[in-house]
């Protein structure tokens, strides 16, 4: 049966790569102009599972994605890890010394600007999707202006690679979470051993030093901790916190200990821990198409 999957973007998109490493076969694409439309179409039931990029590991995190999280009721039921290899693509017979503009996500123009500090009459123009800035290049047959974009998006767009590999850190890497509308994943399943929280502590102190103690005390590996700010509460924090637990039974029993310890915790997803070394990447053209 055919997934529908909400991505922010379009086809070629990293968001799209994500989708076809995370799923493999039988989805078609729900494309959302922004990322606030990825959870809402989980909401009206035009998608069954969305990908959110969640942090970069140049860039550091989107705390816009991070708000996003358990608004509509989802749960994250996975994550992935995707090398981001930026190209400069451009029309057929475009030289880099004719180009006028390159545009981008503010994202991949951050990732690329050692590349074009040598190219300083290149105006970086930022765009909402890196797969877009290639297909509007394409679709208007653009001579001045290129993209920044996977190679693969210039393959699905026909455009050619200028440059490969801009990016300023070769080692560059996009974490993205799965969201789905209910426990799609059973918690006795083999490799289940990862979960992500939100929780708030009071400001007395020593209260998240106390918090994060209990993590430890019971052999859980805290791999991320981000605070953002709460809307309607100026100067204090939420904390997102990502841990891998021993046990499902080790993780419910922690839970139980935090409510008495924090002041709100919620529960955003139970899943599988995506080893990063492991991970084998097929950029071949046929994966995405």
């Amino acid at each position: 049966m055919e997934k529908r999957i909400a991505i922010q973007g379009i086809k070629g998109s990293y968001h799209h790569q994500a989708a076809k490493m995370f799923f493999k076969e039988n989805i078609s694409l729900v494309e959302c102009t922004n990322f606030k439309e990825i959870p809402e179409s989980l909401e009206n039931n035009s998608a069954d599972f969305g990908v959110i990029a969640i942090e970069n590991s140049i860039a550091g995190s989107l705390l816009q994605n991070y708000k996003l999280l358990g608004t509509k009721g989802q749960n994250i039921i996975g994550e992935i890890y995707i090398p981001i290899e930026h190209s400069l693509l451009v029309s057929n017979g475009t030289r880099i010394e004719d180009l006028v503009e390159v545009h981008s996500h503010p994202m991949a123009i951050l990732q690329c600007e050692q590349f074009f500090e040598k190219h300083p009459h290149i105006k970086l123009v930022e765009s909402t999707d890196t797969a877009n800035s290639a297909k509007h290049v394409s679709e208007k047959n653009l001579s001045k202006v290129g993209a920044i974009a996977s190679e693969i998006a210039g393959d699905i767009y026909s455009l050619t690679p200028l440059a490969k590999n801009i990016q300023t850190i070769k080692n560059n890497y996009t974490r993205f979470f799965v969201l789905g509308n209910d426990e799609r994943v059973s918690h006795a399943d083999q490799g289940i051993n990862k979960a992500s929280l939100k929780m708030s502590v009071g400001h007395q102190t020593g209260s998240l030093s106390k918090v994060l103690s209990i993590f430890s005390i019971h052999g859980m590996n805290l791999t991320k901790i981000q605070s953002v700010p709460i809307m309607d509460k100026p100067w204090q924090y939420a904390f997102y916190v990502d841990l891998v637990f021993p046990t499902y039974e080790t993780f419910k029993a922690v839970m139980g200990i935090l409510k008495h310890e924090a002041e709100e915790v919620t529960v955003l997803g139970v899943y599988k821990e995506w080893k990063l070394e492991n991970m084998v990447y097929h950029s071949e053209k046929s994966k995405f198409e």
